[in-house]
């Protein structure tokens, strides 16, 4: 798990202990399998603790913290940064070009979401600027969610996208003309791109300040993604499972 994740966690515990009464305050872990589209040698793995805090208009939310503008049974936007979690390891690369190449780090996204409830499901989007400017890109998502309770047990259905701008793609995915050199790779400059995905997600709550969650998810990847020189898979899954407790 890349260092910048684990000082963004200390970071929100402390805004978790400087933050105003909370309505609800909740400590955990979550871990799982991240699939990448890169051509890597090995599969990767994380874990980190969860938080999760509601204090009035602050909120975090695992990896996301942000700040309520409007917010209501029906509708909600919000000022929100988020840790977004894809990357490239050269030392990792399954090829000796690949390993020539320069490592794509993971970021923290700024921008803004929104969510709009119906009978039939919600409406949820998101988008943000990178605010480490590794990239200096910005991505966007858009999905579709429905929600079936079976008593304790919810079931979280999902069907979206994620967009990203050519900056955002180039950084990820493209091949410099620098690198080219190094490693023999063909250069590679990619435009704006769209990547489909569909989840299901589940979460039981155990009546007794317990709660236990996960979520599988699969992308699809577009040309746009797929003919990069780094990739070698036109889809990956996806994988989390949680637990937390609250106080």
């Amino acid at each position: 798990m890349p260092v910048r994740l684990w000082k963004w966690i200390a970071f929100s515990l402390l805004l978790a202990a400087m933050s105003p009464r909370a309505d609800d305050f909740s400590l955990g872990a979550q871990a799982g399998a991240y699939g990448t589209a890169y051509h890597t040698r090995h599969a990767d793995y994380w874990g980190l603790p969860y938080i999760g805090l509601n204090a009035g208009r602050f909120y975090i939310d695992g990896t996301e913290a942000g700040w309520w503008l409007a917010k209501d049974d029906a509708f909600s936007f919000a000022a929100t940064a988020w840790y977004a979690d894809t990357h490239f390891d050269a030392a990792d690369g399954a090829t000796p070009a690949l390993r020539a190449v320069d490592s794509r780090r993971s970021t923290m996204m700024a921008g803004f979401s929104a969510q709009y409830i119906t009978p039939w499901g919600a409406l949820a989007g998101k988008i943000g600027h990178d605010a480490l400017n590794n990239s200096n890109g910005i991505a966007a998502n858009l999905s579709w969610i429905l929600m079936k309770e079976f008593g304790q047990f919810t079931l979280v259905p999902a069907v979206g996208a994620d967009w990203w701008n050519a900056r955002q793609t180039r950084y990820y995915y493209g091949v410099s003309r620098h690198e080219a050199d190094r490693s023999q790779l063909p250069t590679y400059r990619p435009g704006s791109t769209i990547v489909p995905f569909m989840l299901v997600g589940f979460n039981y709550d155990w009546k007794n300040s317990w709660n236990t969650w996960g979520q599988v998810t699969q992308r699809f990847y577009p040309h746009t993604v797929t003919a990069s020189p780094l990739v070698n898979r036109q889809s990956v899954t996806e994988l989390t499972l949680g637990v937390s407790y609250s106080f």
